[in-house]
């Protein structure tokens, strides 16, 4: 037998030498939440950072002078500057509110409807997000989905839109993440509940948005496939879609945002390309229900009915700006799968037509009103009438103003009685309104009217008091019973603070007229007088005896003592009025013009100025607005 080598490994003759290899199982990874949220969604965050710069240095840059204050800012930021707001009827005001006190925007603010549109910036940052969200759910690429962004941040008509005080955007906000959540394909349940508590908070903030809630639900029933689940959502749309277009079609009177001739100035091509998209949408299943939706705002939005509720165009501007994209990376999809076959080259030239226009469009319109909207300056002559009016108005003056300065002027001392805003007088009755006497039960309490215009002081008419649309008799008789005596700007941006006269216009321009004459029988005397020398402006105002008869008797005093150079420069806003600042130069030395200012000062009144100041050997003089009539004699009689 032939002799065999093993070449198994010898046995250890003490087993407990035996080391068998015991298999361990792999520790499972730890888990990296954040890496993995990062690993999925960085591309999106990387798109979406830029976006949001962008779209917050557009719209701060110049967003407090460009667009001029609406009358509907002015009352937005003025309950909200008095806490005069009350869950839940009041939801969009609070939500509002929150950022406006928590971050002290009226502390910083020149403007208090300045402190309200930087609120409106945090919202339309919050919208980009929640658009971003949206486009990607419903497999918007992301160069599309940026394009979206883009038209909803930076068109003219967003831009304008955007920066204006409104609770209307808020709602946007929840209507975009009810949308979102909408279209969950996974733990529906969850997220459609998510998505109905942010529909019911859209419209909590603003009733009008009830409309949008058969297309959220459309939206939902295009993700689920159980035949009752369906069902149940085609009721709950039906149900709503009724309670929606009732309610807006009730309210179509509410106006609020500009004319749509305005929009076509501001945007043609958002107002052309939005709907054209919308109805090209409807060839896509996911797009349908956002696209349904903006078809449906465009009949209300041009219905001749009346104006235009400022809900349906803010609501429209994200849509809009969605479908825009969205509809034209599906279109091209589609071309592209049709390459090669006959009807190929024509859609090709089509689109290739489409799209070149669009962007003749854009380039041609948008940098021209994008412009003023960055650089105009269009709440000048707001600041101007709001200090004319604190340095020359008392605190206890009765006031007609509008409410985008209304807050400004409690901020600064005026009484809340004195201060009245132009809505408060009451609309003109007219026959159709007049209807029998019926017994109606209510818990709102009675609000008394205000007095009639005799009772005020002053109006300021500013274009949100003239743009107003209601027909208020007291406020047309207060402007046409009043004097202009301070004015700010030109054309429509003009500001006016006019002097109401109880006993009427004709009647002030009469006694005006008479106070100019003996005026320039005063003037006479100080024209011959060696010792004062006019320059030819003030030689032409004194002339025309718009001098305070204040300045007539101090400039008198004068000139037995010193020798003066005298110039009657106006007030702002007081080109055309009484000149009552006086400047007095060709003193010999400072100390000099110290000493005549003093003297100013220590006049008894009516005499002492309201302020006096000097420049070297120049001392210039204000006096108070009103002087006391009587103060010269009268001319004689020929």
């Amino acid at each position: 037998m032939r002799d065999t080598v093993s070449t198994l490994p010898a046995l250890p003759l003490d087993l407990d030498e035996l080391r068998l290899p015991i298999p361990v199982q792999p520790r499972p990874p730890r888990p990296r939440p954040v890496r993995t949220w990062f690993r999925r969604h960085g591309p999106d965050v990387a798109w979406l950072v830029p976006l949001l710069v962008l779209t917050g240095f557009v719209h701060a840059a110049g967003m407090t002078r460009s667009p001029g204050f609406a009358e509907v800012e002015g009352r937005t930021v003025e309950r909200i500057a008095a806490g005069a707001w009350s869950l839940p009827g009041d939801l969009g005001i609070a939500q509002l509110a929150a950022w406006v006190d928590l971050a002290g925007a009226l502390d910083r603010a020149g403007y208090a409807v300045a402190a309200g549109r930087e609120a409106m910036l945090v919202v339309l940052l919050l919208g980009v997000v929640l658009l971003w969200l949206l486009a990607r759910r419903l497999a918007v690429p992301r160069p599309a989905a940026a394009v979206a962004v883009v038209v909803f941040a930076v068109s003219p008509l967003a831009l304008h839109v955007h920066r204006m005080v409104l609770v209307e955007h808020v709602a946007v906000l929840w209507t975009l993440l009810a949308f979102a959540l909408a279209t969950a394909r996974r733990r529906q349940p969850v997220a459609f509940a998510a998505a109905a508590a942010a529909l019911l908070l859209a419209v909590l903030t603003e009733p009008s948005f009830l409309l949008f809630a058969p297309f959220v639900v459309w939206t939902m029933w295009q993700q689920v496939r159980a035949r009752a689940a369906r069902l149940a959502l085609t009721a709950a749309a039906a149900t709503t879609a009724a309670g929606g277009y009732l309610y807006v079609l009730l309210t179509l009177g509410d106006a609020g945002v500009p004319a749509p001739e305005r929009w076509w100035t501001l945007d043609p091509v958002l107002v052309v390309a939005g709907p054209a998209a919308a109805a090209a949408a409807m060839l896509f299943r996911p797009l349908r229900p956002p696209a349904a939706a903006l078809l449906t705002l465009v009949p209300l939005i041009v219905v001749p009915a009346g104006p235009v509720p400022v809900a349906l165009v803010v609501a429209g501007l994200p849509l809009a700006a969605l479908l825009i994209p969205a509809t034209a990376h599906r279109l091209i999809v589609r071309l592209l799968r049709v390459r090669g076959r006959p009807e190929a080259t024509p859609l090709g030239i089509m689109a290739a037509t489409a799209a070149a226009a669009l962007v003749v469009a854009v380039t041609a319109t948008w940098p021209g009103e994008l412009r003023p909207l960055l650089r105009a300056d269009a709440t000048t002559t707001v600041g101007q009438a709001e200090r004319w009016l604190q340095a020359n108005v008392d605190r206890d003056a009765r006031l007609i103003v509008d409410h985008t300065i209304r807050t400004d002027l409690l901020r600064s001392g005026f009484a809340v009685s004195a201060v009245l805003p132009f809505t408060s007088f009451p609309a003109a009755v007219t026959p159709e309104d007049v209807l029998p006497a019926v017994t109606v039960a209510t818990t709102e309490p009675l609000r008394p009217a205000p007095p009639d215009w005799t009772h005020y002081d002053y109006v300021v008419s500013t274009p949100a008091l003239r743009g107003d649309e209601t027909e208020r008799p007291e406020v047309r008789t207060a402007l046409a019973e009043s004097t202009v005596v301070a004015a700010f700007g030109a054309g429509a941006a003009r500001i006016e603070i006019r002097a109401i006269h109880p006993l009427g216009r004709d009647v002030a321009e009469a006694v005006a007229a008479a106070d100019r004459r003996t005026v320039r029988y005063s003037t006479r005397q100080l024209l011959r007088n060696d010792a004062l020398t006019f320059d030819a402006g003030a030689r032409a105002i004194a002339t025309a005896g718009r001098i305070d008869p204040r300045l007539v008797i101090v400039l008198g005093k004068l000139s037995g003592t010193h020798e003066l150079d005298v110039s009657l420069p106006a007030l702002p806003g007081e080109d055309d009025g009484v000149r009552r600042r006086v400047v007095l130069g060709g003193l010999p030395t400072d100390d000099e013009a110290a000493r005549l200012a003093l003297w100013l000062l220590g006049q008894p009144p009516p005499f002492t100025p309201l302020s006096v100041d000097t420049d070297g050997t120049t001392v210039i003089a204000t006096y108070s607005l009103v002087a006391p009539r009587d103060l010269l004699p009268d001319p004689p009689q020929h």
